[in-house]
């Protein structure tokens, strides 16, 4: 298996990882109304080192960093060109999306 497909599972895995993350917190803001108790049920689905919002916007942007460089450069050869782009894209959504989560 060559380095660059290695590297593409691991950034649609962090990607995957990141929506998964997005959607438990949409999941749990559906149902509690307020901020502060809706924080600390979304943090309690998380190991007790990770139980920190800020931390776990940091490695969900350097996911995404990493995500995103990744798919840039798969879209620049020609296999995958479509596929890197839309991945490229959809990470760098993600990232302004998790960037705006962190300044609040």
């Amino acid at each position: 298996m060559k380095l660059s497909s290695i590297l593409f599972s691991v950034a649609l895995f962090f990607v995957v990882l990141v929506l998964c993350d997005l959607f438990l917190w949409f999941s749990i803001t559906a149902n509690i109304m307020d901020f502060e108790a809706a924080k600390q049920e979304y943090l309690s689905h998380y190991p007790a080192p990770l139980q920190n919002g800020r931390l776990l916007t940091v490695i969900s942007l350097f996911m995404l960093t990493f995500s995103g460089y990744i798919f840039i450069n798969v879209s620049k050869s020609n296999e995958n060109k479509k596929t890197g782009l839309l991945l490229g894209l959809l990470s760098t959504l993600l990232l302004i999306a998790k960037i705006f989560t962190l300044t609040k």
